[in-house]
């Protein structure tokens, strides 16, 4: 997610802008952004492999099945997980080699579009790749949930970084950057809201069923803290929206709301964190509507 939200933001935050590319503060951030990528990038690969044995040990019912390479074979080129997780693993591949890659005019929409499919690809396990009902609807469901998380959560990323920049003594170019970046950081956040909220819905429906099952299992339970959590998230996005961008359009000086700005990105990143945290567990747990 930070992978495809750093390399997103590099792509559309200053599009159509008076900011070119070669001037000298939009240059020094773009660097720190694509270098930004690359340990998300190796650690989406190196958790991409360690998957692997964690699932055998899972499938065999054994922990020393994780270091038999026969039964990690067999994972990878005999299971419908396998098929799914080499294609997997070959975008996490191609997104550490085009991070890696020196800087160019197309490399971080290269490094953006490996991105993008390292994390749609992973929404075509799990859950939503159990028989229950939903197909590819779910599967389709799911990676559109993954992306638009990606847009925001990770987008959260090197939007942090530009507002540390905008606040310092010396940060006057970077608060024109931020001035450009934001109502375009706003415009795709609207959209990832939505389609967050759509698709968290679905999910819901097809894994939790009824609202009883929201206070009666413990899957659904931990659902409930989650959506909680995406709540407060919006409720500072909106907050950020329409209390403070509105005071950054005006001559005055803009550091004071900027500053206000970025210390509630950090606790929209603090939260998103805690929601990534929640999803983790809940992936590992069955669905409510199958403990029932």
């Amino acid at each position: 997610m930070a992978a495809f939200g750093i390399g997103a933001f590099r792509v559309y935050a200053f599009a159509g802008g008076t900011i070119t590319a070669d001037m000298p503060a939009r240059a020094a951030l773009d660097r720190s952004l694509a270098r930004a990528m690359l340990p998300a990038a190796i650690l989406a690969l190196l958790s991409a492999l360690a998957i692997v044995p964690c699932t055998a040990a899972e499938m065999a019912g054994s922990s020393a099945a994780a270091l038999d390479p026969t039964t990690n074979k067999a994972v990878l080129f005999d299971t419908d997980f396998g098929e799914v997780w080499c294609w997997h693993l070959g975008f996490a591949v191609a997104l550490a080699v085009t991070c890696a890659l020196p800087r160019r005019p197309w490399q971080a929409g290269a490094a953006t579009l490996a991105a993008l499919l390292t994390l749609a690809s992973a929404g075509l396990t799990g859950h939503a790749a159990m028989d229950m009902g939903g197909g590819a609807t779910h599967e389709i469901n799911q990676m559109t949930h993954l992306i638009a998380g990606g847009l925001w959560l990770g987008g959260l990323v090197p939007l942090g970084v530009l507002l540390r920049r905008a606040v310092r003594p010396d940060g006057a170019d970077y608060v024109a950057l931020a001035r450009i970046a934001l109502p375009h950081f706003s415009q795709i956040g609207y959209v990832a809201v939505a389609l967050l909220a759509i698709t968290g819905t679905v999910n819901s429906v097809m894994l939790v069923g009824g609202f009883g099952a929201f206070v009666t299992t413990p899957y659904g339970r931990l659902l409930a803290v989650k959506i909680a959590l995406f709540l407060a998230m919006v409720g500072l996005a909106l907050g950020n929206r329409f209390r403070l961008m509105p005071r950054l359009r005006g001559p005055q000086p803009a550091t004071v709301p900027l500053r206000t700005l970025a210390r509630s990105v950090v606790a929209e990143q603090t939260i998103g964190l805690a929601i990534l945290a929640v999803v983790s567990v809940l992936g590992t747990w069955p669905p409510a509507n199958m403990a029932m």
